[in-house]
């Protein structure tokens, strides 16, 4: 996240968290694979703060920022709303499903025995699937068209916001 200060298109700012969050869909693949008795400590801290931390505040950043200023700026063509709908769906799910694996995450990081290992490896690599894929389309459809639509008062407007998101 060090470069994340220094990056002033709100846009970039966006593909720098998703390449954050794609690392840690790494770090849970690599904790997955190191069940049951392979678990890195330090690795499951790093990915608990990503969860409780940096996930939520993007989503916020694209729920209360991006989201509003596309359905403002969008075309009929774009269909905007169903797209930003799932994508709102997909955040509450995902922050829920990110409770259960805090859990997890946090009797691994205490060195604590967990019970069913494979049920928390199936939980990993359920979440890191599913989120590795809600990143890839933004990746590919949500942020190209934001570059398309959004215009330099609406960029302005949206790097306000997640500035003052990061001061939370």
């Amino acid at each position: 996240m060090s470069n994340k200060g220094k990056i002033t298109d709100p846009i970039e700012i966006f593909i720098h968290d998703h390449i954050i969050q794609s690392q840690m869909c790494d770090k849970l693949e690599m904790i997955a694979d190191g069940l049951p008795g392979n678990v890195d400590k330090e690795l499951c801290r790093e990915v608990i703060e990503a969860l409780v931390v940096d996930m939520p505040r993007h989503h916020r950043d694209e729920e209360e920022g991006l989201f509003p200023l596309l359905q403002l700026r969008a075309t009929k063509d774009d269909n905007i709303d169903a797209h930003l709908s799932q994508l709102s769906l997909e955040h509450e799910t995902d922050e829920g499903f990110s409770d259960e694996l805090v859990e997890c995450l946090t009797d691994m990081s205490e060195g604590k025995k967990i019970d069913n290992p494979d049920m928390c490896g199936y939980m990993m690599r359920g979440f890191f699937e599913n989120y590795r894929r809600h990143i890839h389309w933004e990746d590919s459809v949500l942020l190209p068209l934001a570059k398309k639509r959004l215009n330099k008062d609406d960029l302005n407007q949206l790097s306000s916001i997640l500035h003052k998101h990061k001061q939370d």
